[in-house]
C-alpha cells in the first residue's frame, strides 16, 4: 500500500492546479461532513454558555445594559 507522500508524488502533484483544488475541496467537504455527523448534539443554551459572551451576562437585562453602555461610548 502506498503512503500519502507516494500518492502525492505519483498522482496528485501531476494534476493541473484546478483538479488539485477540486480534490482538496472534496476532501474538505468529506471531513467536514464526518465531523458534523460525529459531533455531539448540544442545545442552544449549552452552546451560548460555552461562548465567552454567553458567560458574561446572567440575564437579558444584563446584556441590554451592556449594549446600551457600548452604544453610549460610540457617541463620544
Amino acid at each position: 500500500m502506498q503512503n500519502a507522500q507516494e500518492i502525492y508524488t505519483t498522482s496528485i502533484s501531476q494534476m493541473p492546479p484546478g483538479e488539485r483544488l477540486r480534490l482538496a475541496a472534496m476532501i474538505l467537504a468529506e471531513l467536514t461532513h464526518a465531523e458534523i455527523e460525529t459531533a455531539p448534539r448540544q442545545s442552544v443554551r449549552q452552546m451560548v454558555q460555552e461562548m465567552p459572551a454567553g458567560r458574561l451576562f446572567k440575564t437579558s437585562a444584563d446584556a441590554d445594559a451592556y449594549l446600551e453602555m457600548e452604544r453610549d461610548s460610540w457617541d463620544r
